[in-house]
């Protein structure tokens, strides 16, 4: 079931107006069912890996909790992180692990050929995976403690808002909210449909027709060239954004409704100073699960220049993951090793950028220095999207080339101009970025909410009357749902 499905307008409403209804001790399990029920409509077959990932964890939780020592706990974690990790590459790499062993028998001759059939991905597989394994990690560190209710737990590995694409939340964040007691609360409930109304926007008028420029492109590389691809990039980006940012706003804004606070996962990434700073504010919940159980957990205990040089070491592995937890595939690998590449010769350049900075005069002009690290942020970002939005190799290979010929940049930029889609989408953009800025000042969400229900209201249906007009209605999966 899509967010932006005439489905889920309304399940949505009368998963909220039960909720409500029911008193507080038996809203778990509606919750539960309607989660459950909202992940069968993809397939049902899927909610049996989702089952047995919350029972593995469940139980692997309360084995540790019977013991105080860590080497009688590790028994446990190595079966929760064997289960979890070993359905996760069942279904998302073992393809791509057989491929490369079959490619690698091909060309050596060498016997090895693994036949290899595909399988459907199960959404949300990869960020339930994480969720669960964040938690029964924390169990083990002792930094949380198992959550005994079967019922309960289950709801946090499955709770339907934030189920599929996310935020990954943590057990100290959202498992305490399932035991609160929540009263219908206006503002609350207001707060969400606001959130709901924008990732609505975002993604259907601002994703959705931006993915009709881009999707040509990056389909068929061998038809476009120089500055076709240059502006195919940074719209790329721009629309991965739109369209997961949009996501997470919906995820939020439902679960706001009933009054549970999910984590922020966007931080307005696009007016990030570096790479480093990027990720602090992108997909911020599966940054910082890679930094607390990935990076932290690294070898690192070294002195001088070595304790840099693996530090940076980390970084670049890390990233890679990233890369690889996006996709099993060469382009994703290669993309997070960009990022992780970046961040490393921007830490190892540092002294020389600050000694260039002094001397050029650009370290007395803040603000213009903060615009020309941002422009350079936006436009490494964007370069790697020559891998992102690809899943063929040779169709990157093909965009890299063609990129260098600017042969037609005339004909293509008049082209270019005379499409009402293109012209809009810089428009939408441009308020969107802008309005967020806004929306992030101090104080001036209070000041919306105090503005008279009248403006309020011809606020909300000017953006309504937007969505309707200009909204692209094809019921394209959110961006994310392939990871």
């Amino acid at each position: 079931m899509l967010f932006n499905s005439i489905g889920y307008l309304i399940f949505l409403p009368l998963t909220v107006a039960m909720y409500y209804a029911l008193p507080g001790k038996w809203r778990w399990t509606l919750l539960l069912a309607a989660s459950y029920l909202f992940y069968a409509m993809w397939k049902v077959e899927y909610v049996l890996l989702l089952m047995t990932a919350t029972a593995v964890s469940y139980f692997a939780a309360l084995g540790m909790a019977a013991h105080t020592e860590k080497k009688r706990k590790k028994p446990w974690l190595w079966v929760a992180l064997t289960v979890n990790l070993g359905m996760l590459f069942a279904f998302k790499y073992l393809g791509f692990f057989t491929g490369l062993i079959s490619g690698l028998s091909d060309l050596t001759g060498l016997p090895g050929h693994i036949p290899y059939y595909a399988i459907l991905l199960p959404v949300g597989i990869s960020f339930y995976t994480f969720q669960t394994l964040g938690y029964v990690i924390d169990v083990y560190r002792g930094v949380a403690k198992p959550e005994k209710h079967a019922g309960i737990f289950a709801l946090y590995v499955t709770f339907f808002p934030q189920l599929v694409a996310g935020p990954i939340e943590r057990v100290r964040n959202l498992m305490p909210q399932f035991r609160q007691q929540h009263t219908f609360d206006p503002a609350a409930f207001a707060q969400g449909l606001r959130l709901i109304l924008w990732g609505m926007f975002k993604k259907i008028v601002i994703a959705d027709r931006i993915a009709m420029l881009v999707q040509p492109v990056y389909g068929q590389p061998e038809y476009f060239h120089g500055i076709q691809i240059a502006i195919a990039l940074p719209l790329l980006i721009i629309q991965v954004y739109a369209d997961f940012s949009g996501y997470t706003d919906i995820a939020i804004g439902s679960a706001r409704l009933m009054g549970f606070r999910l984590s922020r996962n966007f931080n307005r990434p696009f007016s990030a100073r570096s790479v480093a700073d990027f990720w602090n504010r992108w997909h911020i919940t599966l940054t910082t699960w890679l930094r607390d159980y990935v990076y932290f957990s690294l070898p690192s205990r070294f002195k001088g220049k070595t304790a840099a040089w693996r530090l940076n070491l980390n970084l670049i592995l890390t990233f890679t993951l990233v890369g690889f937890w996006h996709g099993a595939h060469w382009n994703f690998l290669i993309f997070g090793l960009l990022h992780g590449l970046f961040m490393t010769m921007a830490n190892i350049s540092r002294p020389v950028m600050e000694k260039f900075n002094r001397l050029s005069g650009l370290s007395a002009a803040p603000a213009l220095l903060k615009t020309l690290n941002q422009a350079a942020t936006f436009l490494l970002v964007s370069a790697t999207g020559f891998f992102f939005g690809q899943h063929s190799f040779a169709s990157t290979l093909a965009l890299i080339g063609n990129i260098t010929d600017f042969s037609n940049t005339g004909i293509a930029l008049r082209q270019m101009l005379q499409n009402n889609d293109f012209i809009l989408s810089l428009i939408l953009i441009v308020f969107m970025l802008r309005f967020e800025a806004l929306a992030d000042r101090p104080g001036f969400k209070e000041k919306f909410i105090r503005r008279p229900l009248s403006v309020k209201y011809a606020a909300y249906l000017a953006m309504l009357f937007f969505l309707l007009i200009f909204g692209i209605f094809s019921r394209q999966e959110f961006f994310y749902f392939q990871f």
